[in-house]
């Protein structure tokens, strides 16, 4: 009876609680009346809070009508307004002549006032994330950071994204940042191909991709060692510090984005010539089927030719195979929020649901994802931050990249001028086996085949926790712990179907990957401070990071019963099992000394102590030790001329490392599938000669820099130039195969980024009318180049097309990443030498250019009038190469526009017995001078474009805020320098530069819905 009675009298004061509440409303706006979005209002004294929407509106409920609200805003003077029993209010915010003093995030969750880094700290919000959105959320960043470069892959949806800042940062180990979620760092396995000649597989995606964006509140890039020394080892190539949401007001928030997604058919193929060889059409289905993929063949005129199936079709041109092959895709996410306010914490619960379906039949991704977060004070000073983040991802059918088996993209790519797609379908015969058109290469899989009865897919659940605990003592200092853990299971299942052309019998492989990744760390510090003009903050701490990788692979070929894909199905079967650790342990000190508002000094030191380094038997050096310095002088403190409202330069120095995977020290051994007498045999897993005395890589960087903003914040500058230098590179390089083994692990090899990047914002209108257009340009130019390697080494293999005529390579006083083609061989006049063919003979293997860009630029701007907002943005890259593969083999099928010339003539010179038809003439030509398919990788794209309208509060304040926005991404060209492929195309996010067999560039258009309740 009591017990029912407490919880009557419990319930009754929480009604009671949630019911007695003034709701405030009202609308904030700068002096020249422009709504400003974001606006974070609280009720002081509490985490009680809200923001304000993109009308500049607000609701937020409190005890009463007398409470005092504080306003906060990037760029503006924060300001108290005492309620005094009123319940709507508008609020003009002042702006702040030092623009640059919020409070930033730095490494290790250190807050500091902006204008005190001594190094370029770069910030995109979530919601720029969330609208004109992508499936993964690391592509939207491309065209929004100076100096960060986004490499996507040609896999479609839930591929992965591979990001640069800065350029390379590493001759032969990682070249992904560092990303760090609410503070704790996250390791970014990838699945993509390793860029190599045979490559045959899928994008499997990576680990970051799967976050879900309305989920983050902001992504911070620091570029810089001086920003991201404090994390030494893991930030030799920058950090990405993910911040996500937490509640701050009582509220419901439901966003849903939906777009449908088409290819781009960019191929300008010849339609002049149609199936066949030799000039001459298929007389009947043997030589049709013989002649494959051939657009060898006669003059399209119509006439009826028998087919590879015996059907006799009109020989016309078929210009739409591609967009009859590719569906309309879509793209579908639905996230409902729910925050909750109450005094001395909130909390936040998110679950979205996304579905995609892929451009590619039969392909699509499901993902699941639900977020939790708890900030809350149980007692006095120790504040505690708890978030769990589940996520569940299934994608089906993932496209093959590369090379043509069991890949539709290729096939549907590079179909003979006069065979219709559609003509291939259903794709398989009535016994389940597959319809083969092309019996000369039973590797060219029926596309339709390959979509529907191919299985490439993968299941990931996952889940990502952090807690963390801060404690204010009385005397000033302060005491934090965190943790975090992420873990996810992967399984991955391929399987080539029974009756498939080139394996009849059909094969299957299945893995499963458990990865487990734990981080501690502890920082304690106090801030000292001397009268109002000089103050000093140390802080010290240390961290531990735990990280284990398990995979098992059963593969099996053979089915015994047809059609039955279970691997014990399989008559031939084998195991492989990897199992790898590593340990690093870690302490770390920072420093910062400031004099008034006008210099700041700052300086840390980190020592890492690694597992991988340590070798049985040997006494070798297992840390290293990494410093850095960094000051910034704000100037307009003592200078103050009318037109400046603030400005400041920067410089800072650091040193950060890479270090190496695990068992590269002595040698490692496994089990083969196979055994003797029941006893497994042994194998050593090593593929390098391992170094017992291997040292981390390391990589110092001087940046200087300046930040200021002119005419009342109308004109803002933010730029930089570093230098950096990495050394002591951890390479694997080559040496005899007869060693048995691939290369020798060697600590060699330097390299250097040099640059300069800049972000220019112009807020070019802010009228009273509520007119307003803000336009912010963004760009970097870096120089890279390989200053050393290893003794008697000037190139270092990286990538092979699978045509076998490109490369990728780094080549000794060059930039990295390569491409390699074969030129002309020219005669001491300088002629090109021929063959008695007439082909031309093939020269050196030369570099035709880098396969990173040297030059990036971003255009964005947003405009508003009253409730309306349009905004667009448009990005470039120039000074890159790419090796077309797909212009090799339309080169080599005849399809492309070049080999119309002398079509039907002799290639041979003049007076030469020999006759050199066009086939043959240009399907040398490309492997003799693979050259000619090298092309400029330059372009600029129209990244997005959003037009939205925000309506006020409706249904009587039960909606209090509702936008609605057309969006679209990547919906235009604006300049390319590629024929038949998209610049950005590549099989591998890995390794840029060589292109096959990809799925073709999409473009989205849709629309978004986000209310707020």
């Amino acid at each position: 009876m009591k017990q029912k009675l407490s919880l009557t009298i419990f319930l009754i004061l929480v009604n009671f609680w949630v019911y007695a509440q003034t709701r405030i409303s009202g609308s904030v706006r700068s002096t020249t009346q422009e709504a400003l979005i974001g606006v974070t209002i609280m009720q002081k004294g509490t985490s009680n809070g809200a923001t304000s929407d993109q009308a500049g509106n607000f609701v937020l409920d409190v005890p009463n009508s007398n409470v005092t609200l504080s306003f906060t805003y990037a760029g503006y003077a924060t300001q108290d307004v005492a309620l005094a029993g009123r319940t709507n209010i508008d609020v003009l915010l002042q702006e702040n002549s030092t623009a640059l003093t919020e409070v930033v995030v730095t490494a290790l969750g250190i807050k500091k006032e902006r204008k005190a880094l001594g190094y370029s700290v770069s910030e995109v919000k979530g919601d720029e994330l969330t609208q004109a959105r992508e499936t993964n959320v690391m592509n939207s960043l491309a065209g929004k950071v100076a100096g960060l470069n986004v490499i996507g892959g040609s896999g479609g949806p839930g591929s992965s994204s591979n990001l640069l800042i800065r350029g390379v940062s590493s001759i032969g180990g990682t070249v992904s940042p560092l990303y760090v979620i609410n503070g704790i760092p996250m390791e970014n396995p990838r699945g993509a191909q390793p860029g190599g000649q045979w490559d045959n597989a899928p994008d499997l995606g990576d680990a970051v991709g799967n976050l879900n964006p309305d989920d983050i509140e902001t992504i911070s890039v620091l570029k810089g060692a001086a920003a991201s020394a404090l994390y030494g080892y893991r930030a030799k190539a920058g950090v990405i510090m993910i911040t996500t949401k937490s509640g701050k007001a009582d509220g419901i928030e439901f966003n849903s984005n939906f777009v449908g997604e088409q290819i781009m058919d960019l191929t300008n193929w010849q339609y002049v010539y149609g199936q066949g060889t030799n000039n001459l059409k298929p007389t009947n289905a043997t030589a049709a089927a013989q002649v494959g993929g051939s657009s060898w063949g006669g003059l399209l005129d119509g006439s009826m030719v028998p087919q590879f199936d015996g059907v006799e079709r009109p020989y016309s041109a078929v210009k739409n195979n591609l967009s009859n092959f590719y569906r309309t895709g879509s793209n579908w996410t639905n996230t409902l929020t729910l925050t909750k306010a109450f005094t001395g914490g909130s909390i936040r619960l998110s679950g979205s649901n996304l579905d995609n379906k892929s451009v590619v039949p039969n392909s699509k991704i499901g993902r699941q994802t639900f977020n939790f977060a708890a900030i809350f004070d149980p007692i006095k000073n120790l504040s505690i931050d708890a978030r769990v983040n589940y996520i569940l991802e299934n994608a089906k059918n993932r496209a093959m990249l590369s090379d043509g088996a069991g890949n539709a993209n290729y096939q549907a790519m590079f179909l003979p001028t006069s065979l219709d797609i559609n003509n291939l379908k259903p794709g398989s015969n009535p016994d389940g086996s597959e319809l083969a058109f092309n019996s000369n290469n039973t590797f060219a899989t029926n596309p339709w085949f390959a979509a529907e009865k191919f299985i490439n897919d993968t299941r990931r659940e996952r889940l990502i926790t952090s807690f963390s605990a801060r404690y204010e003592l009385e005397s000033g200092y302060f005491v934090q712990a965190r943790g975090g853990r992420d873990n996810f299971t992967d399984n991955y299942t391929n399987v080539v179907p029974t009756g498939t052309a080139y394996r009849p019998n059909g094969s299957i492989s299945m893995t499963n990957t458990e990865f487990v990744d734990m981080n501690a760390d502890v920082l304690i510090g106090k801030t000292y401070s001397w009268d109002t003009d000089f103050s000093f903050s140390p802080v010290v701490g240390g961290s531990y990071r735990h990280t284990k990788t398990l995979a098992t692979t059963n593969s099996g070929n053979d089915f015994n019963v047809p059609f039955v894909y279970n691997i014990l199905n399989a008559a031939n079967k084998s195991v492989n099992y990897t199992d790898s650790r590593l340990e690093v342990q870690s302490v770390y000190a920072n420093a910062e000394f400031s004099y008034r508002d006008l210099v700041y000094l700052t300086g840390s030191v980190r020592s890492d102590w690694f597992s991988t380094l340590a070798t049985p038997g040997f006494d070798n050096k297992l840390n290293i030790v990494y410093p850095s310095i960094n000051t910034s002088f704000v100037f307009s403190e003592i200078w103050k001329p009318s037109f400046l409202s603030f400005g400041k330069i920067r410089a800072g120095y650091a040193e950060v490392g890479a270090a190496t995977d695990p068992y590269q020290t002595l040698l490692t051994y496994g089990f083969l599938s196979e055994s003797v007498n029941g006893t497994p045999l042994g194998t050593i897993s090593n593929s390098n000669i391992p170094n017992s005395a291997l040292l981390p890589s390391r990589a110092s960087e001087l940046e200087i820099g300046t930040e200021f903003s002119l005419f009342n914040n109308i004109l803002s500058v933010d730029a930089s130039w570093y230098n950096k230098i990495s050394r002591d590179e951890i390479i694997p390089v080559s040496i005899s195969q007869t060693t048995g083994y691939g290369g020798a692990v060697l600590n060699t090899g330097s390299l250097q980024n040099k640059g300069v990047e800049a972000l220019i914002t112009a807020r070019i209108f802010r009228q009273p009318d509520g007119f307003s257009w803000t336009s912010a340009f963004n760009g970097a130019i870096n120089n890279n180049k390989v200053l050393e390697m290893a003794e008697g080494t000037s190139i270092m293999p990286l990538g092979t097309s699978r045509t076998g005529y490109g490369f990728i390579q780094n080549l000794l006083d060059m930039p990295m990443l390569q491409v390699m083609a074969y030129d002309y061989r020219y005669d001491d006049n300088g002629d090109i030498v021929y063959l008695p063919s007439g082909v031309p003979e093939r020269g050196q293997l030369i570099p035709m250019g880098s396969a990173i860009p040297k030059w990036t630029l971003g255009w964005n701007n947003e405009l508003s009038y009253k409730r309306l907002n349009v905004s667009f943005l448009i990005d470039g890259k120039w000074g890159a190469k790419i090796y077309s593969g797909s212009d090799y083999y339309a080169y080599n099928n005849g399809l492309h526009k070049a080999t119309l010339e002398n079509r039907e003539g002799n290639f041979a010179p003049a007076g030469s017995n020999t006759v050199t038809e066009a086939s043959t003439y240009y399907s040398q030509l490309v492997q003799n001078v693979s050259k000619l398919n090298v092309q400029s990788a330059d372009f600029i794209k129209l990244r997005q474009v959003i037009i939205g309208y925000t309506f006020p509060k409706l249904w009587n304040g039960g909606i209090k805020s509702l936008n609605i926005s057309a969006v679209a991404r990547n919906p235009f060209i604006l300049m390319r320098k590629t024929d038949n492929i998209d610049p950005e195309s590549s099989y591998s996010a890995t390794v840029p530069g060589i292109e096959l067999g990809g799925i073709p560039m999409t473009r989205t258009f849709g629309i978004n819905l986000s209310a707020k309740f």
